[in-house]
């Protein structure tokens, strides 16, 4: 048995909704599932544990006793619909900091996550600082995990058109398709969109 899978934020939205969702995976091949979901732009984080027959649901605001019962339902009917009787799984929250602005609740969500299937204490700072510093770190997650974009056009991001010819942005050093920045002279030095 795996141990976890994530969710598609659009599919457990979905679930969360009450809508059938188009997850193809069997949860019962995993020990944890997750799913962020997405409600009037806020993210919350749904967990379903397989193996402690149990949900937990965290918003970042503060978990509320109907958004509980709501976190229960979905993921009732979601496992149901995946063949598996959750009848008596209670569904609780987790201690955790809480958000102090409006905007955190994206990374905060994504922080909870990495705890849950770390399996340690959801002990987060929530200074501007500190969240500014989570975001720091997944984007560099991001760009160290990315694959080699090197041959891709800037604009289109494409390695081949119509045009063999490319462009090189004399500030900056990216790479365009001639054709896609509207064929600027190539005698002559080049500033690309992002350095005008």
């Amino acid at each position: 048995m795996s141990k976890a899978v994530m969710i598609d934020s659009y599919e457990m939205t979905a679930i969360w909704m009450g809508r059938t969702s188009k997850v193809k995976m069997s949860p019962m091949d995993f020990q944890t599932v997750l799913g962020i979901v997405n409600v009037h732009y806020h993210w919350m984080l749904m967990v379903i544990s397989l193996h402690e027959k149990k949900c937990v649901f965290l918003d970042p605001m503060g978990e509320t006793s109907g958004n509980i019962k709501r976190c229960s339902e979905a993921t009732r009917a979601f496992m149901r619909k995946k063949g598996c009787n959750v009848s008596r799984w209670p569904c609780s929250a987790l201690p955790h900091a809480r958000q102090r602005d409006g905007s955190s609740c994206g990374i905060l969500t994504l922080k909870f996550a990495e705890c849950i299937l770390k399996g340690v204490p959801i002990n987060i700072l929530t200074t501007e600082e500190a969240v500014n510093q989570m975001r720091w770190d997944v984007a560099m997650k991001l760009l160290e995990e990315s694959d080699n974009l090197s041959n891709l056009c800037h604009y289109c991001g494409l390695d081949e058109n119509e045009d063999p010819n490319w462009i090189c942005c004399d500030n900056c050093g990216r790479w365009y398709h001639h054709e896609c920045v509207q064929r600027p002279p190539l005698h002559k030095n080049y500033l690309c969109p992002a350095c005008k």
